[in-house]
């Protein structure tokens, strides 16, 4: 061999075991540790660590399998570089194995003196991005979700808090027992012993997050590291079974926490409690006006409640079910002020649905409807026109209460309702629509409710009167024009109040009236004086057409006929005919008796009567149609200045005197 060579090869040896005896110390600490990894005797592996490493990476017998996971290279060891930290600390970096690859080590003295392995950091890239990963860290990750597994495979509760953050735990406690073990069940989905654990984690300095495949999907653990220490924040569960499908158990838990704290609350009538778990709307428009002991809600505990919960975006919706009805209670989450305030869940509606006579009840509807119908029992048997303005709906207020006013308002055919206690026989809910069934001083009659803004109030009242329709809104609908027709006669009789009579009377009649007779009536011809004794007869009789209607006040002796039409959305009188014997001569029809009397200029006058410079009036015809805003003030009344009727009537008579 050629001498130079042969020098050269054993300078390079020299220099060689100048490095390795420099570094040996490192070296032997090193392959030891990688030693122990490969013959898989975990106490062995522990000698050669650091207490906190051992604690961490170490602490389970299935430690080795996850530092497989982690794929250590494995091979011979080279130090390539070392520098120390402290007299009793230094990082090494090696190469291992034919590929050489990078591995960084830090190495610590034990209490004994002896140089253990203390944490290995390995090199790794994901989308351009190299990092550095604390093997430590790692094994403490995994191990961690093995014991979350693990725990709860066996359905412990003390061992299922065990691995979570304080916010998740505080979730998963407020769970009754039966609903915490079939969640767990789904996550883990109950895995047979020795199955393979093959998690794909993803995480940064304080957060991750760990796949799990499942027969049916995924399960995706989310862990943050609390004060040194991962722990499990929340769960979710992809499934091909939507029962089994959890987008954030952490969410779906304290939503559930929220269904058992309101039912609570709910049981012992805590009004203070439910303020703060209801939506506002819920609240005051349901929970505080009812009686909560009236309508039994499932206990807390769920004990005879199968329960369901489907958590999509924002909403939450429980279904409770046993063999004798179902009880369904939505829910909505609360907008954050910050990102970090933690999630809240509020009440927003409960449904009871009885499975024996189908019925559904909607609590709002129960308790709303009951409260606002005692108001409106009461006020209808004051006669209170204020109140039952505000118990009624939209449609109810504007075409009968808003078109009252006190005089009006005694005409009105309602004295069966004049006892203010209510007696409910039975109830019947129908979504937006509650009937109320009552004895009604010894007859039945309906209340219909119906839903406006969250609220239930009064829309009409069914009753069994012979003659008159089976609405008590459509009566009075037909009745109020009558009552207004009757009103602007007698308060004609003064010769001071022509000008609110006329008026009056313009707007409960026909075009064709105002067209024919006060359009040019400056007075109310005493002809009429009487009619409004005629007209206060009993109704007898309602025909009612699509455009027109017919209704007999009294009998074929005494009484009124009055035919009334369909205009602009509301019905006007169009004739009265007064009725004082059974002969055509005993009859008197109002319409053309004034049409010829003011033609012929035979119309007189009541005593007393000046006539006052002739203006323009504002009275229209399309101002009959009007209807007054039931938001308006009670002053906006059409009829509130118009002076009531005189208590003394003139006697009846057909013609003038």
């Amino acid at each position: 061999m050629d001498r130079y060579l042969l020098g050269g090869l054993v300078s390079t040896a020299l220099l060689c075991v100048g490095a390795g005896c420099s570094h040996l110390m490192e070296t032997r600490t090193i392959q030891r540790f990688a030693d122990g990894v490969q013959t898989g005797n975990l106490e062995t592996l522990k000698s050669q660590t650091s207490p906190q490493f051992a604690e961490k990476a170490l602490r389970s017998t299935d430690a080795l399998q996850d530092l497989k996971i982690l794929r250590l290279p494995d091979g011979k060891v080279s130090v390539v570089e070392v520098k120390e930290i402290s007299p009793s600390r230094k990082k090494v970096t090696v190469e291992v194995g034919e590929m050489k690859q990078e591995l960084f080590y830090e190495i610590t003295k034990n209490s004994k003196g002896t140089w253990v392995v203390d944490d290995i950091y390995l090199r790794q890239k994901k989308r351009g991005i190299e990092a550095y990963k604390s093997v430590t860290e790692q094994m403490d990750l995994l191990l961690t979700v093995r014991e979350f597994l693990d725990h709860w495979q066996s359905g412990d509760r003390t061992d299922i808090f065990a691995n979570t953050t304080p916010e998740f735990r505080a979730a998963l406690e407020k769970l009754p027992p039966s609903y915490l073990a079939r969640v767990t069940g789904d996550v883990v989905e109950r895995r047979s012993p020795g199955s393979r654990f093959q998690p794909k984690a993803e995480m940064d300095e304080t957060k991750a997050v760990v796949r799990l495949a499942r027969g049916a999907g995924e399960v995706a653990l989310s862990l943050e590291l609390v004060d040194g220490t991962w722990l499990v924040h929340d769960v979710g569960v992809d499934s091909r079974d939507d029962a089994q499908h959890i987008p954030s158990l952490r969410k779906l838990a304290i939503s559930v926490g929220t269904c058992v704290d309101f039912l609570a609350a709910y049981d012992s009538a805590e009004h203070d409690r439910l303020k703060g778990l209801v939506a506002e709307e819920f609240y005051e428009g349901a929970l505080s006006v009812g009686d909560l002991k009236s309508v039994q809600l499932p206990h807390p505990t769920l004990s005879d409640f199968d329960l369901d919960v489907k958590v999509q975006d924002l909403r939450a919706d429980f279904i409770l079910k046993n063999d004798f009805q179902i009880v369904q209670i939505n829910m909505h989450e609360t907008e954050k002020e910050n990102l970090n305030d933690p999630t809240k869940f509020e009440v927003t509606d409960v449904t009871i649905y009885d499975i024996e006579s189908k019925q559904e009840q909607r609590l709002a509807a129960l308790f709303t409807s009951r409260a606002m119908l005692e108001l409106f029992v009461k006020a209808l048997a004051d006669r209170d026109l204020a109140q039952l303005r505000h118990c009624t709906t939209r449609d109810f207020r504007q075409r009968i209460w808003a078109q009252l006013n006190a005089a009006t308002m005694t005409a009105m055919p309602l004295e069966l309702f004049d006892s203010p206690k209510l007696k409910v026989t039975e109830t019947t809910f129908q979504g937006s629509l509650t009937k109320v069934v009552a004895d009604c001083g010894g007859q039945p009659v309906t209340y219909m409710l119906r839903e406006e803004f969250g609220r239930f109030y009064v829309d009409d009242i069914l009753w069994q009167s012979p003659g008159r329709p089976a609405s008590v809104k459509t009566t009075m609908e037909l009745l109020i024009p009558v009552a207004n027709f009757a009103a602007g006669v007698a308060i004609g009789r003064d010769a001071a109040e022509q000008g609110p009579a006329l008026e009056l009377l313009r707007r409960s009649t026909s075009e064709d009236f105002n067209r024919m007779v006060w359009s040019q009536a400056r007075f109310l011809p005493d002809s009429g004086f009487s009619a409004d004794t005629f007209m206060s007869s009993a109704v007898k009789s309602m025909t009612i057409g699509e455009k027109q209607a017919e209704l007999q006040l009294g009998d074929a002796r005494y009484g009124a006929q009055v035919r009334l039409v369909r205009e602009y959305e509301r019905w006007l009188v169009d004739e009265v005919v007064l009725i004082a014997g059974p002969e055509d001569a005993d009859r008197l029809a109002v319409k053309q008796t004034f049409r010829n009397e003011l033609a012929r200029g035979e119309a007189r006058p009541p005593e007393g009567w000046v006539e006052a410079p002739r203006k323009q009036s504002k009275a229209t015809i399309q101002q009959v149609s009007a209807v007054v805003d039931p938001e308006e003030e009670e002053s906006a009344d059409p009829f509130a200045e118009i002076p009531e009727a005189p208590e003394q009537a003139a006697p009846p008579r057909l013609l003038p005197e």
